[in-house]
């Protein structure tokens, strides 16, 4: 009975000492927690001009916003009296989308704008207006921005092979025959990639080309370097659209039609570029595969070839699952509240091509001209 006692005594001591352990480990995690809570200062200033597009200087400085602990990519709150506008902290206008507010650092000066858009006129400020800074998140415009600020290397020797060096690939998924249509930087552009852009449409026996950068001011300022281009060209066999990036924008659509129709009046094997061959290119490539039964993995693998062929992303890093979410958002925005999936990838392509001008026998053509 008393050897009974003696370890039961035990038991409840032992039990004891794990209470009084877990509760340390607690109290420890909770003070850690504590601890990395950081309370960033609102930071005041003032309107002191603001340029013919509406970007608002400040008198605020970048050393004084980074002492308080701000810092590029963190999402900020501004205040002015009673409303408030979110905007991450970057380095230049096209670091956020067309329409979206930004804090801008330039040097030592900090500006409050809106890319391609009027700050002045949107939020009613003036010389002289205060406004107030507060942190909204953290770092969570981090990535973006970093995204944004890949950079490439300009020398071939940097690359494996003339294609990665160009960006130049056939496009071959879902129904799209291999070597009908290809995608590529601008053979135009005469930049170190042009040359080898150029070559390997000649090498690939390219016979329409649908260009999305340039009109006909901007091609011919580079004529006298791009002798095949400049044949192909003035035997009509290149249309110039002249596009934006902004995929959302009707002038883009329309002029995107103009394109596609081209594609469905003339034969291949086809070459579409914009200057990289990878946002203008990239989404029409994605219309394209969804429109040719691509799966979602397939357009995903081509799209993100771009950014291993010029920044090295690798799969299985943040960035690239970062990256590789936007042909899905690009056909989720086309798609106009429709569930993007697999089995109707093909539908929410020809809706879009219909809505921005394209009719049945055109739509018909392009997907029996890529077979």
């Amino acid at each position: 009975m008393k050897k009974i006692k003696n370890l039961f005594l035990l038991m409840l001591i032992s039990f004891a000492l794990v209470l009084s352990s877990c509760n340390s480990t607690q109290d420890s995690m909770q003070m850690s927690m504590e601890k990395e809570v950081v309370v960033y200062n609102a930071v005041e200033a003032s309107i002191v001009a603001a340029d013919k597009y509406g970007n608002l200087e400040t008198d605020l400085t970048t050393t004084k916003l980074m002492e308080e602990g701000y810092d590029y990519g963190d999402m900020v709150k501004i205040s002015i009296g009673e409303d408030s506008y979110l905007a991450p902290i970057v380095s230049t206008y096209s670091d956020v989308d067309v329409g979206n507010f930004l804090i801008r650092i330039k040097e030592d000066n900090v500006y409050f704008a809106i890319n391609y858009g009027n700050c002045l006129k949107k939020t009613g400020a003036s010389e002289g207006t205060k406004i107030v800074i507060s942190m909204a998140d953290k770092g969570s415009y981090l990535l973006e921005y970093q995204t944004r600020h890949l950079t490439k290397s300009e020398e071939r020797n940097d690359y494996d092979s003339d294609e990665m060096f160009a960006n130049f690939r056939t496009i071959s998924a879902g129904d799209i025959k291999a070597g009908i249509v290809y995608r590529s930087c601008n053979p135009s552009l005469a930049d170190a990639r042009a040359p080898y852009a150029e070559n390997l449409a000649k090498k690939y026996g390219i016979n329409t080309i649908i260009n999305l950068a340039d009109n006909e001011e901007s091609l011919k300022e580079h004529m006298d370097t791009i002798t095949w281009y400049k044949d192909m060209y003035e035997m009509g066999k290149v249309i110039l659209l002249d596009m934006d990036v902004d995929y959302t924008s009707a002038d883009f659509g329309q002029k995107l039609a103009k394109g596609f129709i081209f594609l469905s009046e003339n034969k291949g094997p086809y070459l579409i570029h914009c200057n990289e061959g990878k946002d203008r290119a990239g989404f029409a490539a994605v219309v394209l595969e969804a429109l040719m039964n691509a799966s979602l993995e397939e357009i995903e693998t081509d799209y993100m070839m771009s950014y291993s062929n010029y920044y090295g992303v690798e799969k299985g890093t943040m960035q690239y699952d970062y990256i590789a979410d936007t042909p899905f958002n690009m056909l989720k925005n086309i798609a106009n509240g429709t569930e993007v999936k697999d089995s109707n990838l093909s539908m929410i392509a020809e809706k879009y091509l219909m809505s921005i001008g394209l009719n049945n026998s055109q739509i018909m053509a392009i997907k029996n001209n890529l077979k």
